[in-house]
């Protein structure tokens, strides 16, 4: 059914644990997938007093920790027997998980949320939320659990 599954990232556990299900769905459907994470580049306009150097280096290192963080889980999914790759797109979340989708002939977007609710949302917005609302194929949102520590009696 699905040939193609998008893996949009961000480097928490919730991405990972879409990461592991867009790979059990992919094996069961013989499906490959592209893992992709998104460098937004709209904090960089904040650093107006910081200078052009100190700006593209940020830059940089932002780019180099994408391209590790979708690496990393392509070969997650390499080891479980799936062809996958990968993928690092500049700009608004959202709206580049949509274009890569359907520049990629995307059948299905496999993406973690971190479930936040009331005013933690209202303020930090919901990517998840958006590429559901704007994506014209399927969207699956793995909302994961979070692990907390546990102290000890």
């Amino acid at each position: 059914m699905f040939k193609h599954i998008i893996v949009p990232i961000d480097g928490s556990n919730f991405s990972l644990q879409a990461v592991d299900l867009a790979a059990s769905l992919a094996k069961e459907q013989g499906s490959s997938c592209t893992v992709l994470t998104v460098v937004d580049i709209v904090p960089a306009a904040a650093l107006a007093a910081a200078t052009p150097d100190l700006v593209n280096a940020w830059l940089k290192t932002l780019d180099e920790q994408a391209h590790v963080a979708v690496n990393e889980a392509v070969d997650r999914m390499r080891a479980a027997g799936i062809e996958a790759n990968a993928e690092v797109a500049k700009g608004s979340p959202a709206d580049a998980i949509v274009e890569m989708a359907k520049r990629q002939a995307g059948d299905l977007i496999v993406m973690g949320s971190h479930g936040r609710s009331g005013l933690r949302r209202l303020f930090l917005g919901s990517v998840a939320e958006s590429v559901l609302r704007s994506a014209p194929m399927p969207v699956l949102i793995v909302r994961g659990e979070e692990r907390k520590a546990v102290k000890a009696a």
